[in-house]
């Protein structure tokens, strides 16, 4: 990105007139104008740009985003933005209407001699676009296009305006880029000197090379040390040209300039008396050229050889006359094109004749075989001596007698339209506007409607079956998208095997180049583990021990369908979700995804979220709503887990589909004997181990054989490692106003409604401090101080221990809504107040009006939540939570996978903290437990 002493040197350079600075400082300056979407099809993201220094949005992946791709690997581009501020198109509509309206484009670039604004558009839109409004769109060759009306608007302050089409994208390219995009760091990859001489005396002393080579001849050389010397520019590769994945076809070279020579050097044509001689067998019914005409070999005798020409002209020459023929390039066989072209014809009759017809052709065959090699003693009938005929003659024209056996029973009837051409064309509308429409009639009724208007136009209706395979040959994704929407159309919609070109598969070309995250709910009813260990009466389960069903977060690698990462919780999807199944990710592997691809939901769109994916330039994209199959690979894995994990639980939901049909007695909610604790451990047990281990359909070997080869194949890449500590620092979340900085008073720094101090504090009072809280605890916070990240402690720390920050923002809630009802001011909610609201909650005091009880049962739901959730975070961390003598957690030896069976035993019946009834005040608080 350019300083604003290079910009200045920059437009000084071009010599651009004011306004025209002025126009590009004012982009430079500006933030997108809109934020994008990729609607019902595209898949939108944001690219954190290496060049630019922030994300970029893009609102295709096939199209915009490999734009992004080639304009950050440019060394010709200084800067481009996305979204720049809109410009003014005036230009005649089709039918010589005057169109005057604003127009967003995609990018603005900045080149070294030059700079525009660039549009990107897909091939089959740009052809649509120019037929609708040919003023605007026109194409000037066969890749290149052209916006007259916007080419106007930039030439008046020197700049340009280009259309980019997805037919300039090259499929090679963008997957060279990827593949490469991990050692385009902003610090400098070294390779040990040992290993770089080895290759660049290798490379220099055979241009060419391939990359499988210099593995096979420099052994310490790694795939990891050669993507760093291409990644470098230390060796040079035509990224446009072959993949990087195939590295026994890709030629290495010292420069680009070697490598242009070497090509031109290799251009060597063959002579031209050679390239007319084409090698052939002398056998009957192969094709020859002799003087420009085509012959075919028919008989080869032991004096002489027949030939027979197109026309049945018969010449018959000695065998020493034929090859001298030969010898002297008269005679030559046919060129590679010309038998292509009788291949092509003759696979194609094969392939349009059924099993029927070349069982067919075969009985023919043997019916006439004795008659064709002259062993039968009999005279053939006359069918025989039709069916000989056509041998032979399908012998002349394609060398294969026996394509000529083949029966023509397609060929026969009678196959003039019967419908006559206008009642065809209207019974087509009536059927578009009658049929396919949001009342879905049925055929029947249609076909009365469509009777009546042929009897008043006087028209002869066709029959009702007619009509019927009239509606059958329409489009069916089009007539359901009609008559029952796009979602129900959707499972009709053809498929996208490919990225960009048949070569470029969906998944990646490697592990660890795109994920999945996604959220579903568990399909099993679960106990509140704490209820257990307190010895509940079995018969209060459904209004003390069942906690409902829990929510699982999953990161599936999207080459080797791999789970990455699993995290279980009973809150509902949001950003703390997102961030611990990355944070186990990172525990299990050290690194995250190149590019990670997720649904529309908010919790993806938070600003924590997005800085940590940018700051570890990870690419985010956004599939279209309600379309799964971009999504194909997670939901997928969904569905086998339900059916080889969840259904196979005691308390499992799957009959709640059918919720009519749910008595007391399969009710999942009685059946329930799971805790969180518990399920996610033999969760991570199934996926881990069971799930990992076994073959996959899509793979034909286990995903954990597909991860470790393609790691092989493709490189550790070690330098994409992230530690832990790091990414646990950045994982938590900003205050979401003031810029994330809060300003250090005397009572230290105020984050939602509470106050943390730190003994730094007292030097920097008055200034303004980053800041970070923990969600899973409030009572921690840390704020920048000195350059670096310092750990603070609230004031209220006894009564907020252990308290998360949902349990916080509902206290907040409800605290308001009681000094509502209550009559009273509270504008200003103190950590003081939050603090006392806690403690007297849990102090169960005797009397309690119903918005005190509403705020106790909100706040002991939620931290019961948490108490259980406790459990999974020390899993994670390999601890064990268990109670002790007087019912407290703690935190003892390193878990392993629990194996024993869950049991409940029965005592008196334990009275719930969250029932309505009056407590009497000797009960005990949570912190006693």
């Amino acid at each position: 990105m350019l300083t604003q002493e290079e910009f200045e040197l920059w437009c000084r350079r071009l010599n651009l007139t004011e306004a025209t600075i002025k126009v590009v400082e004012q982009i430079r300056s500006s933030q997108p104008s809109r934020l994008v979407g990729g609607g019902k099809k595209n898949v939108a993201g944001r690219y954190p740009s290496r060049k630019m220094g922030v994300t970029i949005q893009f609102e295709s992946h096939r199209n915009e985003l490999a734009h992004i791709y080639k304009l950050e690997h440019d060394e010709d581009v200084l800067e481009f933005y996305d979204q720049p501020p809109p410009i003014f198109l005036d230009y005649l509509s089709k039918k010589g209407r005057r169109n005057y309206h604003s127009h967003t484009p995609d990018f603005f670039v900045i080149r070294n001699n030059s700079a525009g604004w660039e549009e990107c558009k897909t091939e089959k839109d740009l052809l649509k676009l120019a037929q609708d409004s040919p003023n605007r769109w026109q194409r000037e060759d066969e890749s290149k296009w052209r916006c007259p009306p916007a080419e106007e608007y930039a030439s008046q302050f020197g700049l340009y305006y280009a259309v980019r089409s997805s037919a300039e994208i090259s499929s090679i390219f963008v997957r060279n880029f990827v593949w490469l995009e991990d050692y385009f760091q902003n610090k400098q990859l070294e390779v040990d000197e040992a290993i770089t001489s080895a290759v660049l005396t290798l490379v220099k002393t055979q241009p060419g090379i391939t990359l499988a080579n210099i593995t096979n001849q420099v052994q310490q050389a790694s795939v990891d040390h050669l993507n760093i010397l291409i990644a470098t520019d230390r060796v040079y590769v035509d990224l446009y040209t072959t993949f990087l994945g195939q590295p026994e076809e890709v030629e290495v070279f010292l420069d680009q300039e070697e490598a242009f020579a070497h090509m031109q050097m290799s251009k060597i044509s063959a002579p031209a008396d050679a390239s007319n001689v084409c090698a052939f067998k002398i056998t009957v019914g192969t094709s020859i050229c002799w003087d420009g005409i085509i012959w075919q070999i028919v008989n080869t005798g032991e004096k002489s050889i027949g030939l027979l020409k197109d026309d049945g002209k018969f010449i018959d020459l000695l065998n020493e006359t034929f090859e001298e023929l030969v010898s002297k390039g008269k005679i030559t066989g046919l060129s590679v094109f010309e038998e292509s072209t009788i291949n092509t014809e003759v696979e194609e009759l094969i392939n349009k004749a059924s099993k029927q017809d070349l069982k067919e052709a075969n009985t023919r065959y043997r019916a006439i075989e004795p008659f064709l090699n002259g062993t039968s003693s009999t005279k053939p009938n006359r069918t025989q001596r039709r069916w000989i005929a056509s041998y032979r003659k399908a012998e002349k024209i394609y060398t294969k007698g026996f394509i000529g056996l083949f029966p023509r029973h397609k060929n026969k009837g009678w196959y003039r339209e019967g419908i006559p051409e206008e009642v065809r064309l209207l019974m087509e509308e009536h059927i578009k506007e009658n049929y396919e429409n949001i009342k879905q009639p049925c055929i029947r009724h249609a076909y009365k409607s469509f009777k009546e208007v042929c009897d008043e136009k006087g028209l002869k209706p066709p029959s009702n079956e007619s009509y019927r395979q009239a509606v059958r040959n329409r489009p069916l994704h089009e007539q359901m998208k009609k008559r029952m929407g796009d979602r129900a159309a959707y499972k009709e919609e053809p498929f996208y095997w490919y990225l960009y070109r048949e070569e470029t598969p969906p998944h990646g070309d490697r592990p660890f180049e795109i994920g999945h995250i996604d959220h579903t709910e568990a399909d099993a009813e679960l106990l509140s583990s704490i209820m257990l260990n307190l010895g509940v009466d079995y018969s209060n389960i459904n209004e003390i021990l069942n906690m409902g069903r829990a929510w699982a977060t999953l990161l599936l690698d999207a080459y080797c369908r791999r789970v990455l990462a699993i995290y279980m919780t009973f809150d509902p999807p949001s950003y703390r979700s997102d961030m611990m199944v990355l944070r186990i990710c990172v525990q299990k592997y050290g690194r995250l995804p190149q590019i990670i691809v997720m649904d529309g939901g908010p919790d993806f769109k938070g600003t924590y979220f997005e800085a940590l994916l940018a700051y570890f330039r990870i690419t985010k994209k956004q599939r279209p709503a309600a379309k799964a199959r971009y999504g194909s690979v997670i939901e997928s894995f969904f569905g086998v887990a339900d059916k080889e994990f969840w259904h196979n639980l005691m308390g499992n939901t799957q009959i709640m589909k059918n919720v009519r049909q749910v008595t007391k007695g399969v009710n999942p909610k009685n059946h329930a004997v799971w805790t969180l604790t518990k399920l996610y451990a033999y969760f991570c047990e199934y996926c881990y181990e069971v799930y990992d281990t076994c073959p996959h359909p899509a793979l034909k070997m286990s995903p954990r054989e597909a991860f470790n080869i393609g790691i092989a194949r493709t490189g550790i890449r070690e330098h994409m490692f992230i530690t832990e500590e790091e990414f646990k620092l950045l994982a938590l979340p900003s205050p979401k106003d003031q810029e994330g900085s809060r300003k250090v008073t005397q009572e230290g720094i105020k984050i939602n409604y509470l106050y943390y101090w730190h003994p730094s504090f007292s030097r920097i009072r008055n200034t303004k401090v980053q800041v970070k809280f923990d969600p899973f605890d409030i009572t921690l916070a840390y704020a920048y101080v000195n350059g670096q990240w310092t750990k603070c402690h609230s004031r209220e720390l006894r009564e907020l221990q252990g308290h998360s920050e949902k349990e916080l923002m509902i206290a907040a809630a409800e605290l308001k809504k009681l000094n509502q009802l209550q009559n009273k001011q509270f504008n200003d909610i103190t950590g003081k107040k939050l603090a006392q609201f806690f403690s007297r909650i849990e102090m169960e005091e005797a009397a309690l009006t119903p918005a005190w009880r509403q705020a106790k049962k909100a706040i002991q739901v939620q931290r019961q939540k948490d108490r259980e959730l406790k459990q999974v975070h020390a899993q994670i961390e390999g601890q064990l939570i268990e109670p002790d003598k007087d019912g407290l957690l703690t935190i003892d030896t390193p878990i392993a996978i629990a194996t024993e069976t869950l049991t409940v035993q029965p005592t008196e019946t334990f009275k719930s903290e969250v029932d309505d009834v009056d407590l009497d005040e000797t009960f005990k608080p949570l912190e006693e437990w």
